[in-house]
């Protein structure tokens, strides 16, 4: 089995950065990391272990958007 990739990046509202990864390894494991940043750069969230129990890779970057998107929004400008 060879490795998939999804990325998403995004910039909110309020200036913050996101970064979701999920990734299928090739022993059919789920590998995600969620980033959040403040618009200096500064880390607000850096999980390279976050546990979307039973999700496929796409449904699990769905989850890990969902989690920096309220971590980031819950940021003062």
């Amino acid at each position: 089995m060879t490795e998939r990739h999804l990325i998403h990046t995004e910039t909110l509202s309020n200036g913050c950065k996101i970064e979701v990864k999920a990734k299928i390894l090739r022993d059919g494991s789920l590998e995600m990391f969620i980033g959040v940043y403040r618009p200096d750069g500064t880390v607000i969230l850096e999980d390279s272990d976050p546990s979307p129990h039973l999700l496929d890779m796409e449904a699990a970057l769905d989850w890990g958007i969902d989690i920096a998107r309220g971590v980031g929004s819950g940021q003062k400008a």
